[in-house]
This record gives C-alpha cells, sequence and structure tokens, in this order.
C-alpha cells in the first residue's frame, strides 16, 4: 500500500490530523485535530445535555418506565430542540474532515514526487 492510500485512509477514517501526523506536518495536524474537536464538542455537549433532560423527565414521571412513555418524552424534546447550532456544527465538521482528507492526499502526493 503506497503512502498516498495510507494518508487518505488515516485521514478518512481515523481522525483528522491523523495523517497529517503521520506525515510530519504536526502543525496541521493540530490545527485539523482542534477544528474538527470544536463543533464535535458543541454536537456531544447538545446530545448529552437533551439526553439528561430526557433521563430527568422519566425519572421524575414516578410511573412505571416503559417504551412509548420513553418515546414520548423523546419525541417532546426533539420537538423543543432548537437544532440550527447542531446542523451548523455538523456542516463545519464535514467541511473540516473533508478537507483534511484533500489535503493529506496532496502533501503525500507532493512528498513521493
Amino acid at each position: 500500500m503506497n503512502n498516498i492510500i495510507k494518508a487518505g485512509l488515516l485521514a478518512a477514517f481515523l481522525f483528522p490530523g491523523a495523517a497529517h501526523w503521520w506525515l510530519k506536518k504536526y502543525i496541521l495536524a493540530g490545527v485539523f485535530a482542534i477544528a474538527a474537536a470544536v463543533p464535535l464538542y458543541v454536537i456531544m455537549d447538545v446530545t448529552m445535555t437533551q439526553t439528561q433532560l430526557v433521563i430527568d423527565k422519566v425519572l421524575q414521571s414516578g410511573g412505571p418506565i416503559d417504551l412509548l412513555s420513553i418515546n414520548t418524552l423523546v419525541t417532546q424534546q426533539m420537538a423543543s430542540l432548537d437544532t440550527q447550532g447542531v446542523y451548523y456544527a455538523t456542516v463545519m465538521l464535514l467541511c473540516v474532515w473533508l478537507v483534511n482528507i484533500f489535503d493529506a492526499i496532496r502533501l503525500a502526493r507532493k512528498r513521493e514526487h
């Protein structure tokens, strides 16, 4: 397996910055890792907050915990959620990841020639 394919696979399937680290471009690796970690943090924070709110509502209901009541609470919680921030974070993460892949392949090609 040549270095171009390795760089592409590392960039695509591990985490942004992994291929740059492997190519010994440590500053770029850090930039891509941080640029991907910020939107990922936003997505995980919203997810964990919403999950905790649903768990709290299930525990406060005091009745029997069944799948239908949990589904109803999750649906109500999702309806009240402002998803615009999560949407922008997801788009940003996707863009960073794609730029990371193309840049890692570009650097690997440049290194071989």
